[in-house]
C-alpha cells in the first residue's frame, strides 16, 4: 500500500496541493499589468499594532512600498520634494495565534483606503488577512503583515496605472 501511495504522490504531487505564488511571480504579474501605463506618485502610510507588544517597524507599509517601487511607482512622503498623486493609508494589526512545539503562528489583517490626492475622491477600499509561522512571535506577526500587504499590492497597484 505504501508503495502505491508513494507512486501516486510522486506522479501527481504537483496537483495535490495549492500552488504558492513566489514573490518574483507576483512582481512579474503586477509589472505585466502595468506595462505601458503612466504611474502616479504614491504616498503610503499604514499604521500597525501587535496585540502582545509594541510594533517596531511598519512591515505592511514597507512591503507595499517595496513592491510599488520595484514596479516603477515613485514614492513620496512628508520629506519628499515631489507631492503624491495618490495616497494609500490604512491600519494593520497582528495577534498571536497558537504555539505548536517551537513554532508560533500569528494572524494579521491589513485594511487600506486609496485616495486621489487632488480631489480627495476615494478610489478603492480593500482588506486582507494572512497567517504566518515562525520561531518567534514578532517575526511571525511581521511576516503575516508582509504577506497581507503583498496580496493587497497585487490587487491594488494594477488599478492605479492609466
Amino acid at each position: 500500500m505504501a508503495k502505491k501511495i508513494g507512486h501516486v504522490v510522486t506522479e501527481k504531487g504537483s496537483t495535490l496541493g495549492a500552488k504558492v505564488e513566489t514573490p518574483q511571480e507576483r512582481m512579474e504579474k503586477i509589472k505585466k499589468a502595468l506595462k505601458d501605463k503612466t504611474l502616479p506618485v504614491l504616498s503610503i502610510s499604514i499604521s500597525e499594532r501587535h496585540f502582545n507588544g509594541p510594533t517596531i517597524d511598519p512591515a505592511a507599509e514597507t512591503e507595499f512600498g517595496k513592491i510599488a517601487s520595484e514596479c516603477g511607482f515613485r514614492l513620496a512622503d512628508a520629506k519628499s520634494d515631489s507631492k503624491p498623486d495618490v495616497e494609500i493609508a490604512g491600519e494593520a494589526l497582528s495577534q498571536f495565534g497558537m504555539r505548536k512545539g517551537n513554532l508560533i503562528s500569528c494572524k494579521a489583517r491589513v485594511e487600506i483606503k486609496v485616495r486621489e490626492k487632488s480631489t480627495g475622491n476615494l478610489l478603492f477600499v480593500d482588506r486582507q488577512t494572512s497567517v504566518a509561522v515562525d520561531l518567534t512571535e514578532q517575526i511571525a506577526a511581521k511576516t503575516a503583515l508582509q504577506n497581507a500587504a503583498a496580496e493587497l499590492a497585487e490587487r491594488i497597484l494594477p488599478k492605479l496605472g492609466k
